[in-house]
């Protein structure tokens, strides 16, 4: 992590002697920005006990600057806590830093134990594995807090999003704090460690104001209530075996994890009538192939531009392929 830390003085002294105009809000220089990659935000123990780097990619919008205010989205790629990198992420996050976002895309550990065929997997090492990629996300969230000014984010203005598993990340991450891993996942917390200080020293709050779930799930509805309750856009295929669109269980694992998909989600949220909007393909697989990423990430990017501005958003459950925009 020091090694990180210097860098992105390095970084800053840089752009300080080449670029002499300063923020007059703030009186600190002002630097262009453009996409960076392999910014180390943490490091920790794999499964194998050795210690991993832990890095994340920023895209930024065409001509932004370190002067900017500009709202983020923090994407997860998905991979069944197995594989899968950051760069999975790219064609998403280029869209939304067209449409005037900051884009975190971020790698976390991997792996847990899957077993020899279907449903033999161990139950416990997955669940560790969704913690453990919990704390790398909080890790992440909180290196943007610290350092969101150098590159031009609004840290009031926080979303997240992923696919598959890196969906369920974020929204565990909106929904699972600190003092709720504490009961809800006790022995995860008692070997693993808090959520809140894994991977690195920073210290930070953030408030997630949108999700964009991509065919992912919560492990328990309960976790949404009238104060959790969190906007959110969903895409999902009625007939996904992996991560159900309702409720059901991993994998279609009726001895591993139960999960709450999306439809379950919606519900809750229209109960606490809190913004929800869902996009189901009927018969539609994990991932369904119809869902391109231009037309994943400009519904989703309407979606959060309207909760930023404060315009009203009407719940609803689409099942053809039309912009939710409203």
């Amino acid at each position: 992590m020091k090694k990180s830390f210097i860098l992105l003085l390095l970084y800053l002294f840089l752009f300080t002697n080449c670029n002499k105009n300063t923020n007059s809000a703030t009186n600190e220089p002002v630097h262009d920005l453009s996409n960076l990659t392999n910014i180390q935000y943490g490091s920790n123990k794999d499964t194998t006990g050795d210690l991993v780097p832990l890095t994340m990619d920023l895209f930024f919008p065409a001509g932004a600057s370190s002067a900017g205010n500009y709202p983020l989205v923090m994407m997860i790629h998905g991979g069944s806590y197995l594989t899968g990198d950051k760069s999975d992420m790219t064609s998403y996050c280029n869209i939304l830093a067209d449409s005037g976002f900051v884009v975190a895309s971020i790698n976390y550990r991997l792996g847990w134990r899957t077993g020899n065929g279907q449903c033999t997997g161990d139950t416990i090492s997955l669940i560790q594995a969704g913690y453990r990629a919990l704390q790398d996300a909080n890790a992440a969230m909180r290196f943007l807090m610290i350092y969101g000014r150098a590159y031009g984010i609004d840290t009031s203005k926080i979303f997240a999003g992923g696919s598959s598993a890196g969906s369920s990340i974020a929204l565990d991450l909106a929904y699972i704090s600190n003092n709720i891993s504490m009961l809800f996942t006790p022995q995860e917390y008692s070997i693993l460690g808090p959520i809140n200080n894994a991977d690195n020293n920073l210290t930070s709050s953030f408030k997630i104001k949108g999700i964009c779930n991509m065919w992912g799930a919560l492990p328990d509805s309960n976790l949404i209530t009238a104060s959790s309750a969190t906007p959110t856009i969903s895409f999902h295929g009625t007939d996904d075996n992996v991560i159900p669109y309702d409720i059901g269980y991993n994998e279609s694992c009726s001895n591993s994890i139960k999960l709450f998909g999306s439809a379950c989600i919606q519900r809750r949220l229209e109960f606490y009538n809190t913004p929800a909007i869902s996009n189901f393909v009927i018969g539609g697989d994990h991932g369904p192939s119809v869902y391109t990423p231009e037309f994943l990430m400009s519904n989703t990017s309407c979606f959060f531009h309207s909760l930023i501005r404060g315009t009203p958003i009407t719940s609803k459950i689409y099942t053809t392929l039309v912009s939710s925009c409203n």
